[in-house]
């Protein structure tokens, strides 16, 4: 889970104790969008700029070599995503690691800090 990063953030449009001492930090959103699409998927894109504006404005993710986008519903695993980086150099433009033959596409997305 997130929980067993280097560090973490829970993102909401209001502040939630999702876990003793978790709380959720603040997003401008409604949180609301509709479906459509080839694949009738959220339709999400003002809630994710919402969301990276918060992050970018925070600055912590200048503090570590990636970032990483994990849905709430995802499964995720910490440690094998640290010896899948091992492999990879962030370059001058960033470095993006693509989950889903779609592209931006899927509950877990990968960023390094450029």
């Amino acid at each position: 889970s997130i929980f067993d990063c280097d560090e973490y953030a829970v993102y909401s449009n209001k502040v939630l104790e999702v876990a003793p001492g978790v709380r959720t930090e603040v997003v401008k959103s409604s949180l609301q969008c509709k479906k459509g699409g080839e694949f009738k998927t959220a339709l999400n894109t003002d809630i994710f700029l919402a969301v990276w504006a918060k992050i970018i404005a925070d600055g912590r993710f200048m503090m570590h070599d990636w970032t990483v986008k994990v849905d709430p519903d995802a499964v995720f695993f910490p440690s094998r995503l640290r010896t899948i980086l091992a492999a990879y150099s962030e370059n001058v433009n960033g470095t993006y690691i693509n989950n889903c033959p779609k592209g931006m596409h899927g509950p877990l997305e990968v960023f390094s800090r450029n």
